[in-house]
């Protein structure tokens, strides 16, 4: 009996593996971004590449993965017939709206699947990274009485017309700096780890946050390539508070919805309600903003009103805008911190004027 059951397995087996026909499966797929957790996504900017990280698998292997919006494909990336795969898909909406967003992936079978549609909302980009923002001349108040010894006395200070970053510099378009120049950072020359460096950035979909671990002498040294320069301290107090004297760049009270979260960066621009009334993003929180200024604890006690430089030699420069690792009371747009001029953090970057 149990030779008679062997044989019959034996059999069983044989035709098993002779026979062509098995179930059909359509892939999987899924979008694994968190920005798309729980069915919508924050407001993107139109005119700004946004990128979408998709998981996918099939046991025919997945042929290509494609990112539909509104049902109209606009990204696409061909796979060669991997059992599984993680890709990053681009797209850079060019029009205002509530797009649907769907991934789609496809395998050698010809088997198509797509995820539940995520709901993405568009507004229009006040303008692209680098572009900046014409200041008229003016008057406005700078410094608080209400604030730390250094931000007293508070003055009205004249300003002449000037241009400033409607954003911070992104990882971006400082690689394309490197890319030109061969530069390298004070980081980068002191051996600092690979993740003390701007490069830990330049990775993935990170290249539209604020650049980092940048000395006040790469910050320069990259405004100056752009025929920009660093913004006086009095140039980005103006920016980010206009004419009425505000605390933030959106007004008196501190909102944590409109700062990047305590863990991390976000891209530029990203938080619609962080803008100044000018129109400059993010010059309260993200990172702290090196400026052209030296340090002098008393240096507002001089009263410099007409378009102020800062003092003439110092040992530090002033930083500017807190950063996401700080506190409410850091992120007023009166604050000052100073650091050496070859020194890099991890929450500090910079924008520039001219």
């Amino acid at each position: 009996m149990l030779k008679q059951r062997v044989i019959a397995a034996a059999v069983l087996v044989a035709v098993c593996a002779a026979s062509p026909l098995r179930a059909v499966v359509a892939p999987s797929v899924e979008i694994t971004s968190p920005a798309a957790q729980g069915g919508a996504l924050r407001p993107a900017r139109a005119n700004r590449p946004l990128f979408f990280a998709v998981h996918a698998a099939s046991p025919s292997g997945i042929i290509s993965v494609e990112l539909l919006a509104d049902g109209q494909p606009v990204a696409v990336k061909p796979v060669n017939s991997a059992a599984a795969v993680n890709v990053v898909l681009r797209w850079q909406p060019t029009a205002n709206g509530d797009f649907q967003i769907v991934a789609q992936a496809t395998d050698r079978a010809g088997q198509r699947s797509r995820t539940p549609p995520v709901v993405l909302p568009v507004r229009g980009a006040d303008g692209p990274p680098g572009s900046m923002l014409q200041m008229p001349a003016g008057t406005f108040l700078m410094g608080s009485n209400g604030g730390l010894d250094d931000e007293k006395p508070e003055r009205m200070v004249n300003m002449p017309a000037y241009q400033i970053d409607r954003y911070e510099v992104t990882v971006g378009e400082f690689r394309e700096f490197i890319k030109a120049t061969n530069y390298r950072t004070d980081a980068e020359r002191a051996d600092k780890p690979f993740n003390e460096t701007w490069r830990v950035d330049n990775i993935g979909s990170r290249f539209d946050h604020p650049v980092r671990y940048v000395s006040w002498w790469d910050a320069d040294k990259y405004c100056r390539w752009l025929g920009k320069r660093l913004p006086t301290e009095a140039e980005w107090e103006y920016a980010a508070r206009g004419n009425d004297g505000r605390a933030y760049p959106w007004g008196n009270a501190f909102d944590p919805t409109r700062v990047a979260p305590p863990t991390d960066t976000m891209p530029v621009g990203f938080y619609l309600g962080n803008r100044s009334p000018v129109g400059a993003y993010d010059m309260a929180g993200n990172v702290w903003e090196w400026v052209n200024d030296w340090y002098r604890p008393d240096y507002y006690a001089q009263n410099e009103n007409d378009n102020p430089q800062g003092p003439s030699q110092a040992d530090q420069r002033v930083i500017r805008g807190g950063s996401f690792t700080n506190p409410p009371e850091d992120l007023r747009v009166t604050r000052r911190i100073k650091d050496d001029v070859g020194s890099s953090h991890r929450d500090v970057g910079f924008r520039c004027a001219k």
